[in-house]
């Protein structure tokens, strides 16, 4: 995927236009009177969500909301905003739909979604500025090495050169403008591999020190990825130093260590039982629960009864967001929590920001009838 500009088509310039008489001319007014320069300046600083509503009060309009131009001006003035997207896949149905976050409203809205996703899950996301890959997954149970990208600003998916090696339920990191990946094909000698996304171009990765399956990685300081493998082991990577042992073994008999992994401010954090979140530092992995959510879990019974589904961190780690599924009156919802997380002396306590349901089915919960959230995350547009 290489910048807009080069790939933008030219747009007409604005001013005067043609009327119904013949030889005449008349000056139409609003946005299209003004140089096209002066209106992408100026809708660069509106808010996404009221772009969308600007963009459909006409065509004109919409031109100017969706057009590449606007995201080359934004992103030229700093003006890009975190918005949050999920990926839900809905039991029995066969494909997952994918969703962005309304910000006021705290509602999922349905958005476009990969038709060729895998529906049998394994697949790898990573989150770059505005795109989010999807990389390898189970395809009628066998591993797949397509790569896809969804392009956030436009809400359009792409097809990528597809991964040297078909996996699943491999470990993707990105450091450097590259996105890593490891493991996922049962090849020792092509365990890992690395995706220039510059040149779009997959090349396998020498890794003399090789974990085990990895269970649980995650991106410290934007240049070290720290994982544990399927035996409890640690590891860290970088490009310069490949894979070294941490020398640190989990202990086995504590939860969270092979579930979801955010990091916020130095700290891991992990789903624990009952609807409990876990806490430790990297290199350390002693796990411990944040303190101050009994209260969440008394008024929730369904957190505490199903456990959290997905946890997940908003834009510059500032809050934790947990997922969790509800009951209510024979219809399933799908719950969030936003969460505020310090450290007094030696513990980490956990303030609710909100909490509420973001999306709403009219069948009840049972075996196959479940929702399971498969991806999310934060992007900018």
């Amino acid at each position: 995927m290489k910048g807009r500009s080069g790939a933008i088509r030219g747009c007409s310039q604005l001013g005067l236009r043609k009327g119904k008489g013949k030889g005449k001319e008349t000056k139409v007014c609003g946005l299209s009177s003004l140089p096209d320069e002066m209106v992408w300046n100026c809708l660069a600083k509106v808010s996404r969500w009221d772009l969308a509503a600007f963009g459909m009060t006409s065509k004109a309009h919409r031109y100017f909301a969706i057009s590449p131009y606007l995201w080359d001006w934004r992103c030229r003035m700093g003006r890009l905003e975190p918005s949050y997207y999920m990926c839900l896949h809905i039991f029995p149905e066969p494909i997952p739909r994918w969703f962005i976050l309304h910000p006021v409203q705290r509602l999922l809205k349905p958005i476009d979604s990969y038709a060729y996703q895998s529906p049998e899950s394994g697949s790898s996301f990573v989150v770059v500025a505005w795109r989010i890959f999807i990389i390898g997954g189970l395809v009628d149970g066998k591993p797949t090495s397509e790569v896809a990208v969804f392009d956030c600003f436009e809400h359009k998916w792409y097809k990528l050169p597809p991964m040297k090696m078909p996996r699943a339920y491999a470990s993707a990191s990105m450091i450097d403008n590259k996105i890593y990946v490891f493991g996922g094909c049962g090849d020792d000698s092509n365990w890992a591999e690395v995706y220039d996304i510059a040149t779009c171009t997959w090349d396998f990765l020498c890794v003399p020190t090789r974990p085990k399956n990895i269970k649980q990685s995650v991106v410290i300081d934007k240049k070290e990825v720290y994982a544990v493998d399927e035996d409890g082991q640690s590891f860290s990577f970088s490009p310069s130093k490949l894979f070294v042992s941490c020398g640190l073994k989990t202990d086995s008999s504590k939860p969270g260590d092979r579930d979801d992994w955010c990091l916020i401010r130095g700290f891991l954090f992990s789903p624990g039982p009952r609807g409990t979140i876990l806490w430790c530092l990297p290199h350390e992995l002693d796990w411990k629960e944040v303190k101050g959510l009994e209260e969440l879990q008394k008024q929730h019974h369904h957190l505490a009864e199903y456990g959290i589904s997905k946890l997940s961190t908003t834009y510059a780690n500032s809050y934790l967001v947990i997922f969790w599924n509800a009951q209510p009156a024979d219809s399933l919802e799908l719950w969030s929590a936003h969460i505020f997380l310090g450290k007094i002396g030696p513990e980490v306590w956990g303030k609710i920001q909100w909490s509420g349901s973001v999306y709403k089915l009219d069948y009840p919960l049972t075996d196959s009838n479940r929702v399971k959230v498969v991806f999310a995350g934060t992007a900018f547009t």
